[in-house]
Parts: C-alpha cells; structure tokens; sequence
C-alpha cells in the first residue's frame, strides 16, 4: 500500500529518535507548567494522559479535536468579565481547560511519529509550508526578543500560548490521512458552530430580550456558517431539506446578534469570494436564493415588532458616544492604531517582541479606568502584529495569508471530489473574512480562531501534496 502523503513515511523507531521524543515531551510538559504559572496539578494530570496515549493509544485525534472544538463552544476565552453571555474560562492562573487537550494532540502526534515504521522517501515542502515556517520562525524571535525585551510576562506568555494553537497546523498534518478525517473536521466545525448558535438565539431572545453579546467564539461561527454555505454550494447539502435551512438560518442569526467589529464585514467579503470561485452563472442563482432567505429573516422580524431602525441600529451601533456619531469602541480602535504609528521608528523592522504593550487612552468600562493605559490587545490585527513583530512580521503574515488564499483558489478551480471542493471553497471564504475582519478585530490573538485557521491551511496543504503525488493511496494511521 502505498502513502496518501509525504509525512507519511517515517524511519523505524532507533534509540535516538526514543530520546528525542522524550525531550519532546519533556518540553511540552515545561511548557504546560509556564502557561500554567508552575501549578501543581493540572501538569500532573496532563503528564499523566501523555502516558496513558504513549501506553494505550486511548485518545484518538478525532476524539481529541472534537473535545477542543467543544471546550470553545462551552468555554469562550474572550468574553469580558462585564458580559455574562458565556462562562469565564475554566482555568488555573493562566491555564485553559482547552490547553490541556492543546498538549494532548501535540502529544498523540508526536507519539504516532516516532513510533511509525516505514521506509523514508524525499519529500520536498510546498511552498505555502515554506512561508509558513518563515512566519513561525519570526514568532518565536518574537518571543525571545520580547523576554529580553522585559515585557510583562503574563501578556508574553498569554502571546506565547495563544500561537501554539497556530501551530496545531503540523499536527493536523500529520494526522490527515484521507478526505474523510477533513470531512470529518469541517463536519464537526459546522456542527458545534450551529448548537453555538441556537443557545446564544434562545439565551437572547427569551432572556437577554434581544441584546447583542460579545464573544470571540464569533469568529468560530464565521467559519462554520461559511462551511455550511460551501456545503450547499458545492452541493452536498440542499438548502430545500429542513434539517439545512434550519441550520443556516440560526447560524445567520446568530452571527446577527454579535457586535464584534468588523465581523459583518468579513463575513460578507468571505461569502462574495466564495461566489467568485464558484462562477457568475452560478453565483447568481446562489443570490437569488440567499436573497430570498435574507427578506423572510426581516419579515418575520418584522412580525415579531423588531424594526428597521432597531435593526441598523443592532448592526451599526456599539456603545456610547465619544464625539458626535462616532462610537467609544470605534474611537479606541482608532487611538490604538494611531499609538502603533507613533512608536513604530522606534522598532520598525522587528517590532518591540511578543507580550508589547503600548500606551493608549481608553475611556473607561466595567474593566479598565478612564485615561492613559498601558495596553496589550490591539483591536487592528496588522497594528498588533506590526507593533510585536514589525514590518518583518506583518510581511510573513501577508504573504502567509495571500499566498493560502491563492491557492485555495487555484486548487479548488481543479478539484473533482466533493469533499475537496467543499474543504477549499470553505478555505476561500473563511481566510477571505478573517482577512477583512483584521482590519478591526485581533483574529490572531483569539485561541479559537488561531485553531481554525491552522486547520485552512493545513486543508488546503493537504491536497496541494496531492495534487503534486496524485497516484498515492489513502491510509489512516490516526
């Protein structure tokens, strides 16, 4: 039987690939107790589950990535203490219940690597795994320039963390083996996106009485709803089937009550790009149809007394005035990037390290006090990349960003089977809103956006190394 891939082919087991594996986890291990500011327990109990998957193979990659996908539907590590939508995360200092399951699929990958036996054959990266490694590279001097740097510790090992869920990009590598585990996935995705979406529509509206919530797993429901579409554009689903117009009108409305910036935005330009990709001819009966769908939203709204102006108002309007019409959340985001601007001579090429802060007027909430703070969370993504990584590090960004977008594009021009056009029509779209949304939103800061967006570019690197071996077998060793 011949490999579905190039990682599949790894050399026997030797005593020095043993030893290299246990500094492996010797280090993801050191790791987890840093993120954990040197708790006991939970470090512990982690080792303890490394073991148990090295001995008995107990938790599969499946299993794994379901259970992380669950923890950021019940666990929104991004909800402010003022907005009581969700839970805090369950955490211990600054350790997420999700990076517990974070380790264990850095953990089962690693175990099914070196325990693999088989005959190595060359293997040359794609071009997209190049810059991807030049992005990686230039996050971790990040890191170690911002420890240097003095930084506050707590934000640089909060940067740290958050980009390991960026990484999971080399274990879902590894671990996608056929068509079916990335169906699986993007199935999962679309799933858990939509029980997100019908509690948030309940809680909302027979609770909070139709107030729109904050919630960075927003950004999880912009990927699934956009899966959901490409399921149904490719047709792999009808949106005549109950179970499917039902899925996607929460999804819609769930994606309605949120007031993350930009998030309206993004999600639009995602969805026109994935009607790009598909066509004009067919692109057309799409609108025709989503149109027809969007009016019956506003009619029933309509019935049920929510107006016009109540709803520009939902998807327009954030908070109190700063100056005239201009919103308090809308000045922020302004003064932050201005801030950014100001000090980048000073550090222009490689940026102040992971962890930077930056001194910014803020004016005032449950949270933060009224006046000059020393901030961390730049809402304009390319500010806070710029301003942790410099040019160096918003260049690598953009390249990784467009590059994955270009061929998503191109290889979803080529495919044939319909789970690969649906996996690279959904890549096209989410990657096209990510994109937008950054102009107001730190997509790169959130833990569950970081997973997902490892997940795009490992789908489309998938099937760009079969399109270059396009004879291998499909094995699953996951």
């Amino acid at each position: 039987m011949v490999p579905t891939s190039p990682q599949d082919v790894q050399p026997a087991l030797t005593a020095r690939r043993q030893l290299w594996l246990y500094v492996a986890l010797f280090a993801l291990i050191l790791l987890l107790g840093a993120a954990a500011y040197i708790q006991t327990i939970l470090p512990l109990l982690i080792a303890g589950a490394i073991v148990a998957i090295s001995f008995f193979q107990a938790l599969s990659f499946r299993a794994l990535f379901l259970l992380l996908l669950l923890l950021f539907f019940l666990i929104s590590p991004a909800i402010p203490v003022s907005e009581k939508h969700f839970s805090k995360p369950i955490s211990a200092g600054g350790f997420f219940l999700q990076d517990a399951v974070l380790v264990l699929l850095f953990a089962r990958a690693l175990f099914d690597y070196f325990n693999a036996s088989r005959t190595p054959t060359p293997f040359r990266p794609t071009r997209l795994e190049q810059i991807f490694a030049l992005y990686v590279a230039v996050n971790l001097a990040s890191a170690v320039y911002g420890a240097l740097n003095g930084n506050t510790p707590t934000y640089l090992l909060g940067d740290v963390r958050d980009f390991l869920y960026f990484l999971l990009f080399w274990v879902y590598l590894h671990c996608f083996k056929s068509e079916d585990d990335l169906d699986f996935a993007f199935n999962a995705l679309i799933a858990v996106g939509f029980i997100f979406a019908a509690i948030s529509l309940a809680d909302d509206l027979l609770i909070r009485n139709f107030v729109r919530y904050n919630s960075g797993i927003s950004f999880l429901l912009v990927a699934s709803t956009l899966a959901l579409l490409s399921k149904i554009f490719t047709e792999r689903l009808s949106i005549k089937k109950p179970l499917t117009f039902i899925m996607l009108l929460g999804m819609l409305a769930g994606l309605f009550i949120t007031f993350t910036r930009g998030l309206y935005l993004g999600f639009v330009a995602g969805f026109f790009m994935m009607l790009l990709a598909l066509g004009l001819k067919r692109s057309f009966k799409l609108v025709l149809t989503l149109g027809a769908l969007v009016l019956g939203v506003l009619g029933v709204m309509l019935v049920l007394g929510i107006s016009f102006d109540r709803v520009i108002a939902q998807a327009t309007y954030r908070g109190s005035s700063a100056l005239g019409d201009l919103d308090v959340s809308s000045a922020e985001r302004i003064l932050e990037v201005l801030a950014v601007l100001d000090e980048l001579p000073n550090h222009w090429l490689f940026g102040k390290g992971a962890g930077a802060t930056i001194a910014v007027y803020r004016f005032g909430d449950a949270n933060v006090k009224e006046g000059i703070v020393d901030w961390w969370f730049i809402h304009n993504n390319y500010a806070q990349v710029l301003h942790k990584s410099g040019v160096i590090g918003l260049l690598c960004l953009l390249a990784l960003w467009l590059g994955a977008l270009s061929v998503a594009f191109r290889l979803f021009q080529r495919a044939t089977s319909a789970v690969a056009r649906q996996v690279l029509l959904s890549a096209t779209g989410v990657l096209t809103a990510y994109m937008v949304t950054s102009l107001t939103s730190p997509v790169m800061t959130y833990l569950n956006t970081n997973f997902v967006s490892a997940l795009l570019f490992a789908s489309i690197v998938f099937f760009n190394r079969l399109e270059r071996a396009p004879l291998r077998a499909h094995i699953r060793l996951c």
